[in-house]
């Protein structure tokens, strides 16, 4: 092993598919850097035509792009990359995998890499039951499904305990909400919504839902009881670290281009911005 600062082009992206994309987490992630840099490094493995194929940290490297980076700090891992990715499991740095994830990693291991179970099992330090199971999960879902999965409009948790029983009762509805949602993020109670919705609905309600389970979501939240004292409290909190995160990234983004600072999208955002706080306050005081 060892510390190398190496150019962000020359990097190979082949596992950013064992991971699902968090709209938070990535920005949690790029105001980070951008207000203290790379913190931890990247892990890689070198293989023998010179490529550096990275094994984690996709979420820093997506950063460093945004901010225009050019190199990226790794620690490069010498052994093979199905054992590079079992170790970086076991470390466990960053957010922890979901189990569909976990499921994704064992059908790599597995599929493309030529591991069996029993070997998957205890390079992960798991049961052959438990890397059955994950395996099982990960093959249940369609790829339009796990698709959704990885772009972030589904989180995995809502697509264990929503989309893959919704599959399972009729795969095509399944397919049908995805595509109808389009790049429109769901929580995972919004997809229990629609599930439970869908679960006790007869056949021709059924197939509204899967026409359009954004009207079905709608209608839910028009008739959801008005917010309490902790539900404005937590929803102000949220804007509050939004707002930090939005000024890390001018800060960043001002650092790397002063013209940033008078580019005009940019003076409208910060004041449609100030306008919403002003509003917010006058409403506090009124």
């Amino acid at each position: 092993m060892g510390i190398h600062e190496l150019e962000l082009h020359a990097l190979a992206l082949e596992y950013a598919h064992l991971r699902a994309r968090d709209a938070r987490a990535e920005s949690l992630v790029f105001a980070s850097i951008a207000e203290s840099g790379q913190q931890h490094p990247a892990f890689v493995v070198r293989r023998d035509d010179g490529r550096y194929v990275l094994i984690d940290g996709y979420r820093r490297v997506r950063a460093l792009k945004k901010l225009a980076r050019d190199t990226v700090v790794v620690l490069v891992i010498g052994t093979s990359e199905a054992d590079a990715l079992a170790y970086c499991h076991r470390l466990a740095t960053g957010r922890r995998r979901s189990v569909l994830e976990e499921g994704w990693l064992v059908r790599e291991l597995c599929e493309v890499h030529g591991r069996t179970l029993v070997d998957i099992a205890v390079s992960l330090g798991r049961s052959r039951s438990w890397a059955s199971r994950r395996l099982g999960l990960a093959q249940a879902l369609s790829p339009a499904l796990e698709e959704a999965v990885l772009r972030g409009v589904v989180s995995p948790h809502g697509a264990m305990f929503s989309l893959l029983p919704l599959a399972r009762t009729n795969k095509a509805h399944a397919e049908q909400i995805v595509a109808a949602l389009g790049s429109t993020r769901t929580t995972t109670r919004q997809l229990a919504q629609v599930w439970g919705a869908y679960r006790v609905a007869d056949g021709e309600r059924r197939a509204r839902i899967a026409q359009a389970p954004l009207l079905l979501l709608r209608a839910a939240e028009a008739t959801a009881p008005i917010p309490s004292i902790i539900a404005v409290t937590r929803a102000v909190d949220a804007a509050t670290r939004a707002l930090g995160w939005a000024r890390a990234s001018f800060v960043a983004a001002c650092a790397h281009d002063s013209a940033t600072r008078v580019a005009p999208h940019v003076t409208r955002s910060i004041a449609r911005a100030a306008e919403a706080c002003a509003a917010l306050v006058a409403a506090e005081i009124g």
